[in-house]
């Protein structure tokens, strides 16, 4: 009986210091944390970190809501752990081939094409083109955003 119950607390205890030993090398890895401001109920900011779901908190500034997503993130992986959830690699990590394949309707590829021929380039440089003038102007219009708010 003894025998029983040392087995038991040992698989316990080893299962703890493993999903500890998991936690902490979790909570080092490089994810994205962005910071966005919210006018919906007041001023507030938002932060939250791009792979991991749900790991969401606010505060009053900038500072203060990293910081206070950085007091609960520790918790949040080791419950998504306990739950049996596989943790995200971190963007960062992932590689990227540059190669993307993407599937449209025909009649968009063709205006596409059309587009491509009408500039001069190919097909595919005038997606580059157009999807990277596209990300340009999001993040400048977001950084514009950013910079009247303070």
């Amino acid at each position: 009986m003894l025998s029983q119950r040392f087995s038991f607390w040992y698989i316990i205890n080893t299962m703890e210091t493993d999903i500890e030993s998991q936690v902490e090398h979790y909570a080092n890895l490089p994810y994205k944390t962005i910071v966005e401001r919210c006018d919906d109920q007041g001023v507030y900011y938002l932060a939250r970190v791009v792979e991991l779901p749900d790991l969401i908190m606010t505060g009053n500034t900038p500072a203060e809501a990293i910081n206070e997503l950085e007091q609960v993130k520790r918790d949040w992986i080791k419950t998504y752990l306990e739950l049996g959830n596989k943790m995200p690699v971190p963007l960062q990590l992932r590689r990227h081939s540059g190669n993307l394949r993407i599937r449209v309707e025909p009649s968009l590829h063709s205006t596409l094409a059309l587009m491509a021929e009408l500039e001069g380039v190919s097909l595919n440089q005038y997606l580059v083109s157009t999807i990277s003038h596209a990300v340009g102007i999001e993040q400048g219009r977001q950084r514009q955003q950013r910079q009247k708010r303070n």
